[in-house]
């Protein structure tokens, strides 16, 4: 598949999220499911061997990818419940849900079977399950949700007892320079306004910011489209082979930063919207 094809695919994904609209969970839902099956469509055919015929290859993931999107959409709904009772309970389920959900739809993207390799990311640490031949855990660290978790020390101070009950960082500040002054969400971390008389809940804020967070982990589906020039890389430098079994670099931070970028204003913005439709 040449650059041209790779150029394509992604624009019709961004076509594809520019022109959903969540009206109803059905909605919701589907936009789930299919920006899941397009995306382990996709790559699936990227990542095609090849003696491997491209329409069963598109097919698997297609089908693979929409399973992983169905759980993403499971894994947001249960972040929309603590949003509206506050139970933290809600929010490991949820992560754990989201965790195989991606999983499942990068496994298709890279065009193996769903139950080959699990991923959970906590904070800037990815820890990763390899299930084919035989169990291995493996440990890599995320390079720029690492750099974010640097940036969320420098602009405030942690909250361990919350951040252990999101599942990723959440730091406090006196400040934060945004269209949304309460609270911000940067790759895996959170940043809440400190101060007491506020606009919405703290337990709103953080399901919305928990969810931009979720927004951030589910275009990790397109890192598997560069899983090729990747080993061929590997192959060819000692340096990034060390490299790479430290880091996951995490590519998604720019394609999903680039998507939330292209609207012009938070109203319109299909990424708030759909954390508003969740938590409020």
């Amino acid at each position: 598949m040449n650059y041209k094809t790779h150029f394509l695919s992604i624009l019709f994904l961004v076509s594809f999220h520019l022109n959903a609209q969540h009206k109803n969970n059905f909605e919701a839902g589907l936009y789930n499911i299919g920006f899941g099956g397009v995306v382990g469509g996709v790559g699936a055919i990227i990542n095609k061997k090849p003696n491997e015929k491209t329409v069963k290859v598109f097919l698997k993931g297609l089908y693979q990818g929409a399973l992983g999107g169905y759980l993403i959409f499971e894994s947001k709904r249960l972040v929309g419940k603590f949003g509206k009772s506050g139970n933290y309970a809600f929010i490991w389920p949820s992560k754990i849900i989201n965790s195989a959900g991606t999983s499942i739809m990068e496994n298709a993207a890279s065009n193996i079977s769903f139950w080959e390799r699990w991923h959970i990311n906590l904070g800037f640490n990815r820890f990763e399950l390899n299930t084919k031949n035989k169990f291995k855990i493996s440990y890599r660290i995320m390079p720029f949700a690492f750099v974010s978790t640097i940036y969320g020390f420098m602009k405030g101070k942690i909250d361990i007892n919350k951040s252990l009950k999101m599942g990723t960082f959440v730091f406090f500040t006196n400040k934060i320079s945004s269209e949304n002054p309460e609270g911000i969400a940067f790759a895996n971390s959170i940043l809440l306004l400190n101060r007491k008389n506020r606009t919405l809940s703290k337990k709103h804020i953080l399901s919305h910011e928990l969810l931009h967070t979720y927004q951030y982990e589910s275009f990790s589906g397109f890192n598997t489209f560069l899983n090729k020039p990747i080993q061929n890389f590997k192959a060819k430098n000692e340096w990034f082979k060390k490299y790479h079994k430290i880091f996951y670099t995490d590519f998604n931070y720019i394609t999903g930063g680039v998507n939330y970028l292209i609207y012009k204003n938070y109203e319109s913005n299909f990424f708030e919207k759909e954390a508003r439709f969740y938590t409020e």
